[in-house]
């Protein structure tokens, strides 16, 4: 046992932890990224150590501000000694050796993750372990079921509540508000919760934020749903299936999102929300999640063979996604595709999407079809619907939304005539996002192509527009560099008698 005294360093790690000095870690045979059992006072807690030989020196001990909520004041006494890995570190290493993991193991794992016992290097080897050997069907319905118990879920008086998720991975696509505002409309009950962005130009909740609070606390939600139907949230701070977003942390330095990780994780916050039906919008193509058609399929199968096994209806719907949906990509010029379908115009793709997605919900739920959809989105009652959400999250649904794009804007042309072949959704995203989307709400791309159109030459692709004239001078930069559109010239064919 090793006699330290406490220091305050202005830290905020992501998990308990201390920072020793290299020789008294040494000198308790601890490495960096061990553990070590911390006594103050007869109360022990074990933590993860790191080690330096500068910013902590012998004798001491380097604590954030979250001890003071164990009582511990700088200049405080405290006994270190070595402890012991989890358990669930043993079972991680049964799966990266491609073993199938009892339901008890399963359930260890996500304990421990969700109560900050597995280091980043541990949670990095879970997420390997999966993207190698991917879950059993009885280890993606225990690890699910266990996501689900560690944080809050929801009831509702109503049955018929209902949910949308998609997988992600195309630029645009903001079908979320305006399926809410169908499905609501119908009379089902809809707790939406989005997320926001991590690397795309804008994530629902970023979108929606323009106009309402997304942050809302738990007894407003519960009160917009019990007034409107539905509600528009980040799930953030709602403290569902919180364990999701610590295994994010593993897998955003791999770049990697393992297909079974990603069914636990969908589903779990689906049946913490209390949804009984849900549909699944999952796009494939080039440059998306999913690249191929049998892919998306056996995702599909897969969601279904979940959703059975926890009681939800699941729906899915495999969709193209080679190409942004809508032409606004960035939080208010996504706004304005929004607000034009919901006033019965377009853009088209976004609009049909839309009422697809919107028809596959009241089929499950016997409440209509497409076309049920399509005379609530004609009648006008899904607009008013969204504005009455709206207004109940403390918003404004009369935005004066192209008084917010940003001020700063070029217009991309065609070089040539020709077809439009190829749109590179990667390379849109990045644009958008070096422009200032989504932190600078009126940044991003308003498209003007689709696959398959033809343009002249000097007819205008896309437009770029940021709130910084440097941030939009970047953006400039980096589409020249890396040009999101391919166009493919005619060749022009003689015809000849012979």
């Amino acid at each position: 046992m090793l006699k330290l005294k406490a220091k305050y360093l202005d830290i905020e790690p992501r998990y308990p932890l201390v920072i020793m000095n290299i020789d008294d870690a040494k000198e308790i045979g601890a490495n960096n990224t061990d553990r070590v059992l911390v006594t103050f006072k007869k109360k022990s807690k074990i933590v993860v150590v790191e080690t330096t030989a500068t910013i902590v020196p012998a004798g001491e001990i380097g604590l954030n501000r979250n001890a003071m909520k164990y009582g511990i004041k700088a200049g405080d006494s405290l006994y270190v000694d070595p402890a012991e890995k989890p358990e669930s570190v043993e079972y991680i290493k049964k799966k990266l050796r491609g073993a199938e993991l009892t339901k008890k193991e399963c359930e260890v794992i996500i304990e421990d993750i969700n109560d900050n016992k597995i280091n980043d290097i541990e949670l990095g080897a879970y997420v390997s372990a999966i993207y190698m050997h991917d879950f059993t069907d009885r280890e993606l319905i225990a690890v699910t079921k266990k996501m689900v118990s560690t944080g809050a879920t929801f009831k509702w008086k109503n049955d018929n509540v209902v949910d949308k998720h998609s997988i992600g991975g195309v630029p645009g696509n903001r079908v979320t508000p305006i399926v809410v505002a169908i499905a609501t409309a119908c009379g089902l009950v809809m707790p939406k919760t989005s997320s926001r962005a991590i690397t795309s130009p804008s994530g629902t909740a970023d979108t929606l934020e323009v106009w309402c609070n997304v942050d809302q606390p738990t007894d407003k939600i519960q009160e917009v749903i019990d007034k409107t139907g539905g509600c528009f949230v980040w799930g953030g701070n709602m403290d569902i299936a919180p364990t999701d977003d610590k295994i994010i942390r593993g897998e955003y330095p791999l770049s990697v999102d393992p297909e079974g990780q990603l069914l636990a994780s969908v589903m779990a916050k689906k049946a913490a929300m209390g949804a009984k039906a849900v549909v699944i919008d999952i796009p494939f193509g080039f440059e998306s999640k999913v690249e191929s058609l049998s892919k998306a399929r056996s995702l599909a199968r897969r969601f279904k063979a979940l959703g059975k096994s926890m009681g939800v209806k699941i729906e899915c719907a495999v969709t193209r996604g080679e190409q942004p949906i809508g032409h606004g990509i960035g939080p208010v010029l996504e706004c304005m595709d929004i607000l034009s379908v919901l006033e019965g115009k377009g853009p088209k793709d976004l609009r049909e999407k839309s009422l697809e997605l919107s028809g596959m919900l009241l089929k499950l739920t016997k409440k209509g079809d497409r076309k049920t959809a399509e005379d609530i989105l004609n009648s006008g009652m899904a607009l008013k619907k969204f504005r009455q959400i709206v207004v109940a999250q403390e918003g404004n649904p009369d935005l004066n939304l192209r008084a917010l794009v940003g001020r700063h804007a070029v217009s991309v042309k065609a070089s040539k005539s020709g077809t439009v072949t190829r749109i590179y959704n990667k390379s849109i995203s990045r644009i958008a996002r070096i422009a200032g989307a989504p932190k600078d709400r009126g940044a991003g791309i308003y498209m003007h192509v689709k696959i398959d159109d033809y343009v002249k030459k000097g007819d205008r692709l896309f437009d770029i527009y940021s709130e910084k004239k440097i941030k939009l001078g970047h953006a400039q930069k980096i589409c020249l560099e890396n040009f999101p559109v391919d166009i493919e010239e005619k060749e022009n064919i003689l015809v000849e008698e012979i």
